[in-house]
């Protein structure tokens, strides 16, 4: 998506200074918010058509990171997307001093950024040792030059790039974070290979005027065309208190905050998306919605903090939280899948690559009624455990090793008991009210 060059909005003049006492009654200014250009590419020499000597104008190479004596390969190409130049980022296996090129301009927060660059790779792999970073990333910074967040290696960035591919158009949106008074864009490739940038893109987008309400797990927001149904807040609210204590959740580092679109076109539009789907955004806690009420990505929100086991444990949660809710009974969906011999053994769904090829309709269901069977026979508090300690596990043989320390059984063993358990369930299989997609 391109953005219209022209400058539609510039914020006011500075703050006025305004005094408040302080300590020994010196009296100390409020702080002045930097001035910003709203709605117009920042990026100076964006398509990196002006050079000084081998340094694209109005850019700044810095080091990343490695302390090693061979550094990245970088420099002008006369392959552009549109113009006569781009500006590369080659990798070795030996690498070992990264250099990113970056830029820095003023931000205010309550505003959203749009960064975006067009990108094309050839041969980008990933080495032993080597970081997956290969793309265009934002960084923000505090009045006093420091990351407000350094729990990830960039605030946002695009989707990271692998193999060989022509031009393609690359963007992404993040809100200014409340400290923020500068942004770092920066083109990045901890990889071997090249990666090639141009026309690259940053714009701080006018705020579009949520309105909003703060409960203790959730701030709704809505926009004024459509404003938040109070019952519909309430009832969420609800949901998610009783969850949490049951989840052994007191409280969130940051508050879920789910935003309410006034429709799917605003929906689409607002998120640059071609077709509408609830998003959810994990790292920053947000649920983005046309539907006033959600019971399932609202739940991962919520269990974040908790860890990434396995997806088959972390969906399997998180449906018997839903199953409670909606009254499901998850039991008869599972024995119905049994007996027509279409459940896998549960632990040859442990590795990532098995569980994305696998019918996610039979596997979600199935692991849901193995979770609902373990809480009901040990507790939630052991399941909690289990969740929280397999973080991260991708091999089976991990994850029993972890499942025999907390349950002190043999998980292929206690596999089978559960369906052994499930041939005799006497559920109705009128109440099998799941829906059919089981995700």
């Amino acid at each position: 998506m391109k953005i219209d060059m022209r400058i539609t909005a510039t914020c006011a003049a500075l703050c006025a200074l305004a005094f408040l006492a302080g300590c020994g009654g010196k009296e100390q200014p409020e702080e002045v918010l930097p001035e910003i250009r709203t709605n117009v590419n920042l990026v100076v020499n964006p398509g990196f058509e002006e050079w000084e000597g081998f340094m694209p104008a109005g850019w700044e190479l810095r080091h990343f990171s490695g302390d090693g004596e061979k550094r990245s390969y970088f420099g002008k190409s006369e392959e552009g997307a549109e113009g006569r130049f781009s500006y590369y980022l080659r990798g070795l296996f030996d690498t070992g001093k990264w250099m990113v090129l970056t830029q820095r301009h003023p931000v205010r927060p309550g505003h959203e950024i749009l960064f975006a660059a067009d990108i094309r790779t050839r041969d980008i792999k990933r080495e032993r040792g080597q970081e997956d970073n290969a793309n265009i990333y934002v960084r923000f910074y505090d009045a006093g030059g420091n990351r407000v967040s350094d729990r990830y290696y960039a605030d946002a960035w695009t989707r990271h790039r692998l193999g060989t591919s022509g031009w393609r158009r690359n963007e992404e949106k993040v809100e200014v974070p409340e400290k923020a008074r500068s942004v770092e864009i920066g083109l990045i490739n901890q990889m071997t290979g090249y990666i090639y940038f141009d026309n690259v893109e940053l714009v701080i987008l006018e705020p579009l005027g949520w309105e909003e309400r703060a409960t203790g797990f959730i701030t709704f927001k809505w926009l004024p065309e459509r404003p938040f149904p109070a019952e519909a807040m309430e009832a969420q609210a609800k949901l998610i208190e009783e969850m949490a204590r049951e989840a052994g959740v007191g409280s969130l580092p940051e508050p879920i905050t789910f935003y309410l679109y006034p429709s799917e076109e605003a929906f689409m539009r607002i998120l640059d998306r071609k077709k509408y789907k609830t998003a959810a955004r994990w790292d920053r806690r947000e649920l983005h919605a046309v539907e006033t009420f959600n019971d399932h990505e609202i739940i991962h929100l919520l269990l974040y903090d908790l860890g990434f086991p396995p997806v088959g444990l972390a969906k399997g949660l998180v449906f018997y939280f839903r199953a409670k809710h909606n009254e499901w009974d998850l039991h008869v969906r599972s024995k119905r899948f049994l007996m027509q011999q279409r459940l896998p053994a549960l632990y040859h769904t442990i590795d990532p690559e098995i569980w994305r090829e696998a019918d996610q309709s039979i596997l979600v269901p199935g692991w849901g009624s193995f979770v609902t069977w373990l809480i009901d026979r040990y507790g939630i508090e052991k399941l909690l455990d289990l969740y929280g300690k397999t973080n991260g596990v991708e091999d089976d043989g991990a994850f029993s090793a972890r499942f025999k320390d907390i349950y002190g059984l043999d998980f292929q063993e206690t596999d089978r008991n559960w369906r052994i358990w499930l041939l005799r369930y006497q559920g109705d299989p009128a109440a099998d009210t799941l829906p059919d997609e089981g995700d």
